[in-house]
């Protein structure tokens, strides 16, 4: 009995020690609707997180695509059960800080004389994109940001020497790599390309009442450049989903546009050729947009998760993390000292024009945040841009009778 007793006082003894621990350990809860190779980078760099240190664990729940995480979030709200922490975009962000469930990022960056040092590393896109009533409310997660892929080799045996830098010249290119065998381009009808064409050749999408006047004179002049490489030069097609990119793959069309993320896509069909990035061409000016969601901390957390899940987005958000991030999944690093690591300046050198691409988030731009844009935004693709990029409708007619239908719509609450 003296030898039994004292090896059952130390078993108990190192099983409290052992579920003490157990529950010392913060969980947060992270919602996202990462999948895919993106997923599993993203897996990863959370199991880093969580090995790393033994307080907190991230517990990272993969909703499948967005309009499932969306509905997962209005319903948790209802329930007054929400994550920790989830991938938010902008106009989700509008409505969720009204109705008071978010901490704003504020809460802990006022707090926290180191981070506050850190701001200014961030791109000025990403701080305004997050910024709600002055308050940094959100912090970015996966953003990227829009670029062009070209066959080097076609361009090289056309005697094209460099990317266009402008529109005309980006017109006049197509008509040169036009062939019977292979078309300039392709592209779905998207409201990102004609956007970025309304900006750069001086347009808004709307005015600061929320008015849609993306039927200016600009706007026309956007559409009618889509409508003219259609039927006019006959130097592109109209695709859908990714299918453009498959083409470019295939060698059927020499360049397309897409974003940043999808050079790692394309990277993994091993084409037989190599893929060139560049910037988006500018009009009167210059003018790129940027993509992806934000991260938000819930209000309904406990103040022990809310703390960790700090700590993990100032870790993720860190620049040899973003870097990391950035290279394994083709998002943009947000933080400016992220390019000067190591690895992203070896990346340079192997993939033309990527250091270019990225040097565009010191001018791009953001779509509006508000919820109704969600919804106005397919109007004026369904609306405004389909009918006269199928070959139908006036630029200037369906342009007008868009901007009405949406005009009705941002009026709603």
């Amino acid at each position: 009995m003296r030898k039994i007793i004292p090896v059952l006082l130390i078993l108990i003894f190192l099983s409290g020690c052992k579920g003490k621990k157990e529950t010392s350990v913060v969980k947060v809860t992270f919602w996202h609707a990462m999948g895919g190779p993106l997923g599993r980078a993203l897996d990863n760099l959370i199991n880093d997180f969580n090995t790393m240190q033994d307080s907190i664990k991230i517990v990272s729940i993969g909703m499948g695509n967005y309009n499932a995480l969306s509905q997962k979030i209005m319903a948790s709200i209802l329930a007054r059960k929400t994550p920790t922490i989830a991938q938010v975009y902008e106009s989700w962000t509008t409505s969720l800080y009204k109705a008071h469930v978010l901490v704003p990022a504020d809460s802990f960056i006022k707090k926290d004389t180191l981070f506050q040092k850190e701001l200014p590393d961030f791109y000025n896109v990403f701080i305004r994109d997050n910024t709600f009533d002055s308050q940094l409310v959100t912090i970015p997660f996966n953003k990227s940001v829009m670029a062009y892929f070209y066959n080097v080799e076609m361009f090289k045996a056309k005697g094209i020497k460099r990317f266009p830098k402008t529109y005309d010249e980006l017109r006049d290119v197509l008509i040169k790599l036009t062939s019977d065998r292979t078309k300039g381009t392709a592209f779905g009808v998207t409201v990102g390309m004609f956007e970025q064409l309304l900006y750069a050749f001086g347009g808004e999408l709307l005015d600061k009442d929320r008015k849609p006047v993306f039927n200016s004179e600009a706007g026309r002049k956007a559409l009618q450049y889509l409508k003219d490489l259609l039927y006019k030069y006959k130097v592109a097609h109209l695709t859908t989903g990714y299918q453009h990119q498959d083409e470019f793959l295939s060698g059927m069309v020499a360049l397309v546009e897409g974003s940043s993320v999808s050079y790692a896509f394309m990277k993994r069909n091993n084409p037989d050729f190599t893929i060139g990035m560049a910037p988006v061409p500018e009009g009167e000016k210059k003018a790129v947009f940027i993509m992806g969601t934000n991260i938000a901390i819930f209000e309904r957390a406990g103040e022990k998760e809310k703390k960790a899940a700090w700590q993990f987005i100032k870790w993720f958000t860190s620049p040899k993390i973003q870097a990391e991030w950035a290279l394994k999944t083709g998002y943009v690093p947000v933080r400016k000292s992220s390019l000067k690591i190591k690895e992203v300046q070896e990346r340079f050198k192997e993939v033309p024009g990527l250091r270019e691409v990225w040097k565009q988030l010191s001018y791009a731009r953001t779509e509006p945040v508000y919820p109704q844009w969600y919804i106005g935004r397919k109007l004026l693709s369904q609306v405004g841009l389909e009918p006269p990029l199928r070959g139908g409708m006036d630029v200037k007619e369906s342009l007008d009778r868009a901007a009405k239908e949406v005009k009705r719509i941002m009026e709603q609450e």
